[in-house]
């Protein structure tokens, strides 16, 4: 049976721009999807200074792609992206379709991403972070890029990415989510695991997919590391489309 077109946004999550979803982009668009990938503030084509960078900054400008689409939307998040969207979906659930987390860290019980991840205590990620001197601003070694982050791709694959990516304003790791069961808990979700990930670790995808709710056949795991957008883009963009036009309703 033919999947029904959807019009599907893609966020990108830490350091990262819309450069990281190009690969998935072109195999959704072979299935005649609307793809939109956008760079959030300061990233990717974006010159928004860093200081000025914060997660409220983000979330507007997601919910300003939000509201020039003019539809609901699936609305795909990578990593940190998924602090962003949870927010997006607090604030306009009307808007959204149905959520797609990829390999992310999502907020509860109103906690701030750098909790979070210090809760998943089989992470690699903050250990290996390089912060400014002034604290603003986190970089990573090209050891943690290719090991950690970026786990799977050859370097080849490293060369192209590391001038691409940016470094990243620590403000908005900083702020807590909170959301409610009245406007982000009636939006429909789903979650693409990656069985690899040394960033979210398997165990707190897990326990990120029960925390929400999300139902078993709403769950798409990959044998990857953190980064499918670009060691698995194919697989990436099959899970997406399973997920996207699954039949899943939203809570009234």
């Amino acid at each position: 049976m033919k999947n029904l077109s959807k019009t599907i946004l893609l966020i990108h999550g830490a350091w990262e721009g819309a450069w990281s979803w190009k690969e998935t982009v072109a195999f959704l668009e072979k299935s005649n999807h609307e793809v939109i990938a956008i760079d959030l503030p300061g990233h990717g084509n974006d010159k928004t200074p860093l200081e000025e960078i914060t997660l409220d900054l983000y979330v507007d400008r997601v919910k300003e792609e939000l509201v020039r689409i003019g539809k609901p939307v699936v609305l795909v998040a990578h990593s940190f992206g998924g602090f962003v969207v949870s927010k997006v979906a607090e604030e306009m659930p009307g808007n959204i379709e149905k959520l797609v987390f990829v390999a992310s860290a999502v907020p509860y019980d109103g906690k701030n991403a750098v909790e979070v991840f210090t809760a998943d205590e089989d992470s690699e990620f903050l250990e290996n972070l390089i912060y400014s001197e002034d604290k603003k601003s986190v970089s990573m070694s090209r050891e943690t890029i290719k090991n950690v982050i970026f786990t799977g791709a050859t370097d080849a694959q490293i060369d192209k990415v590391i001038p691409q990516l940016v470094n990243q304003a620590t403000k908005p790791f900083l702020v807590g989510v909170i959301t409610t069961e009245a406007n982000f808990g009636r939006v429909p979700k789903a979650y693409v695991g990656t069985t690899l990930d040394r960033v979210v670790s398997p165990k707190a995808q897990v326990f990120t997919q029960e925390f929400l709710g999300i139902d078993a056949d709403e769950v798409v795991t990959l044998a990857f590391g953190h980064v499918p957008l670009e060691t698995a883009p194919e697989a990436l963009a099959i899970a997406i489309e399973k997920l996207a036009t699954s039949k899943s309703k939203m809570i009234a």
